[in-house]
């Protein structure tokens, strides 16, 4: 602290030209700044160079591979899935992502949990081949059944929620726990959700509205959502519209389409008092970026707001037409 105090001293201390009030740029909140997707650009371009880097030919390679695959051909399920990774890798092979994903299935109909779960995500997410979630559920629920974890926790994240059974739930929410424990960040988040939306009493509540602390503390953005809105609506924490700002305000920051509707609603409504991250920003141009992300309140806000010619904006049928189609198409399945 005396650090800080003694360079803030010597800061002052210096000769500062002084400027003209109409030369300062206005300060812009940092939830309208542009996402920095430098980091994301670096981390992406690491993974594609290791996706395309040059295939392992050497001699020793080489024959593990020829070994495994003569094994594959054999029937040795083990051995199509690790024949699946060396295609996919380039390990001993030139790279051949199809052949590859063949294997894999080739081992998963064999019976092989681990290929099951590697599908059964494969087809879940897409990897690899088109979204199939029919097909995705099949096969993880296939390595679930023996026990593997991939697809237990596939299985848990996709495909067991609020409205299964309470006996998918609490398998569910075990292995969402377990994850949870191992650090898997994400999963605090669904935690909460689900225990929120099953809760029966105050109690149950609060238990749900922890799991969202938990997310929120570490920067996930539906974790600050939802406890700017658990302090919105005075759900498992007791209601405060200062709180509700803040958080909203931080899940803007961290670009939650729904976190940036929020910070919007209550800055228009006059509620929770001053911004604390820098100055207000207007509620129309937070709708905007939310709409611009699919977030179908703010879509159905705008929709209004082109309507009647509200928040600062003229009337605009035509605005109004195009933003009610993509409320439409927002809320279809």
């Amino acid at each position: 602290m005396k650090t800080i105090v003694l360079l803030l001293t010597l800061a002052l201390a210096q000769s500062v030209p002084a400027q003209p009030a109409s030369a300062k740029e206005p300060r812009q909140h940092p939830a309208l700044a542009e996402f920095d997707t430098k980091g994301l650009d670096d981390m992406r371009a690491r993974v594609q160079a290791a996706i395309n880097r040059p295939a392992d030919l050497s001699p020793e390679k080489v024959a593990a591979f020829e070994k495994i695959r003569r094994a594959a051909q054999g029937g040795d399920t083990v051995a199509q899935l690790d024949l699946a990774r060396m295609l996919h890798d380039g390990e001993g092979t030139p790279r051949d992502f199809d052949a590859g994903l063949a294997w894999m299935q080739k081992s998963a109909e064999g019976g092989y949990g681990p290929a099951q779960a590697f599908l059964g995500v494969a087809y879940t997410l897409g990897q690899g081949m088109a979204v199939d979630r029919k097909l995705g559920e099949y096969w993880s629920r296939k390595g679930a059944a023996q026990g593997v974890e991939l697809a237990n926790f596939t299985v848990a994240m996709h495909f067991e929620n609020i409205h299964s059974s309470a006996e998918e739930q609490a398998h569910a929410l075990r292995w969402l726990k377990f994850y949870a424990e191992k650090g898997f960040i994400p999963a605090y988040n669904e935690i909460g959700y689900r225990l929120m939306m099953t809760a029966h009493d105050d109690a149950q509540r609060k238990e749900a509205f922890g799991w969202y602390m938990r997310a929120a503390k570490a920067l996930d953005p539906p974790g600050l959502n939802n406890v700017a809105y658990s302090y919105e609506v005075g759900q498992g924490v007791p209601q405060s519209d200062e709180a509700a700002l803040g958080w909203y305000e931080m899940a803007a920051i961290a670009k939650s389409p729904p976190g940036q509707t929020g910070f919007a609603r209550l800055l228009e409504q006059g509620r929770g008092g001053p911004t604390r991250q820098g100055p207000a920003p207007k509620p129309f141009e937070l709708y905007l970026l939310a709409a611009k992300q699919g977030d179908a309140e703010a879509i159905e806000r705008l929709v209004k707001v082109y309507d009647k010619g509200e928040l600062g904006q003229a009337a605009d049928p035509a605005q109004a037409a195009l933003w009610r189609e993509k409320l439409r198409l927002a809320r279809t399945p």
